[in-house]
């Protein structure tokens, strides 16, 4: 099929300016679980980050104390 140069130009101008794939529900190319592998009691939560308090330079209480429970805890 042998178009004009106007036809042509028709042909991509429509195309340049076709919105129709913006009509079409999105489906999602793959499915996402997400599953809890495991869960971090708040206590040690707490331990980890006053100990990174303290190795930032903090130099309270709660944060040395934490800094010596965190040393047990990973045998350091």
């Amino acid at each position: 099929m042998k178009l004009t140069f106007s036809e042509l130009s028709k042909v991509l101008e429509a195309e340049r300016h076709d919105i129709s794939y913006r009509k079409q529900p999105i489906k999602p190319e793959i499915k996402v679980t997400t599953k809890t592998l495991k869960v971090i009691p708040e206590r040690f939560k707490r331990i980890y980050f006053h100990a990174g308090r303290f190795s930032a330079g903090d130099c309270d209480k709660l944060a040395i104390e934490s800094w010596a429970e965190y040393e047990k805890l990973e045998n350091l």
